[in-house]
């Protein structure tokens, strides 16, 4: 129980990017993609039964509005656990995918309700509002699990609505208004996720493309995937902090997005933009992998 509790919550974040970049390096060797996948699960373990066996304890760190929404992280992480689950058992992936959508379509609405509704303030937003609202087109890029595409094509557009929403009110919020707290300045690569979980849907869950959104989504997916490791290069310096998952899955997803969109475009330069978007998310994955352990068992002494 005392383990349960000090279990921290942004290390979904990490779980997430460790599905993610499982699904990312199957194209090089599908070992590496199950062991990650076993990882992943092994910390996604504790992470729900926390959720579950001290769920009246949550409120109080969920009351802060960065804690709130990488909490979200969670149901996307289950979303691409149905991928790994599929090849041993279709319907146990099925029941498993349609609980993280579900889930996170509640905590859409119950963050809502808490946060862009009531109370809400300028100061109390955050990059890691995309993971609450865009967060969802997880959906559209695991739909073939259930092959409820049409599922993940909402999926796409409510986040699309939202991102477009969004992005400029979070971009005042960091570049105008300023004063994020230290603890959350590395959810400021949160940036690099939205447009390329996008692209990335897109390429999923539509079978008929249009050029001008995969190369709008290409080129946002680009330029927030080259801030986002500007804003890393600034943050991950000193001590150690929870809130470093926010530099795993949106470094990973950008290089899924280039990944899968190269064919499409056509451009001959994706593919090795795509190696090094890779590289440089295993490594960043696997580092924070190595602080998270060591924290975990250091804050256990």
């Amino acid at each position: 129980m005392d383990f349960l509790k000090r279990y921290p919550i942004p290390i979904a974040g990490l779980i997430l990017g460790l599905f993610a970049l499982g699904n990312l390096v199957q194209s090089y060797s599908n070992e590496a993609r199950l062991a990650l996948g076993v990882i992943a699960f092994v910390l996604y373990v504790p992470y729900v039964l926390k959720v579950l066996i001290l769920n009246k304890k949550l409120s109080e760190p969920l009351s802060n509005p960065v804690a709130a929404s990488v909490f979200p992280t969670i149901t996307m992480a289950t979303m691409l656990l149905a991928g790994y689950v599929k090849p041993y058992c279709s319907d146990c992936a099925g029941i498993i995918w349609y609980i993280g959508v579900i889930c996170h379509v509640l905590l859409i609405i119950w963050f809502t309700m808490n946060f862009a509704v009531k109370g809400f303030a300028v100061k109390k937003v955050f990059p890691s509002w995309f993971i609450v609202y865009v967060g969802i087109a997880v959906a559209s890029v695991s739909a073939p699990v259930t092959g409820r595409l049409e599922i993940g094509r909402y999926a796409f557009w409510f986040g699309l609505v939202t991102y477009i929403l969004l992005l400029l009110i979070v971009c005042y919020r960091v570049w105008i208004v300023g004063e994020i707290p230290a603890p959350a300045m590395p959810t400021t690569v949160i940036f690099a996720a939205p447009a390329s979980l996008l692209l990335a849907g897109y390429m999923v869950s539509f079978p008929e493309k249009n050029a001008y959104i995969v190369h709008a989504l290409l080129v946002f997916s680009i330029f927030f995937w080259a801030a986002g490791i500007i804003y890393f290069l600034l943050t991950f310096r000193g001590a150690f902090m929870p809130s470093h998952s926010a530099f795993t899955f949106p470094l990973v997803i950008s290089a899924i997005a280039v990944k899968m969109s190269a064919a499409f475009t056509g451009f001959s330069w994706q593919g090795t933009l795509c190696d090094v978007q890779t590289v440089i998310a295993a490594v960043i994955v696997l580092w924070v992998l190595v602080r998270y352990v060591i924290f975990i068992f250091s804050s256990a002494k």
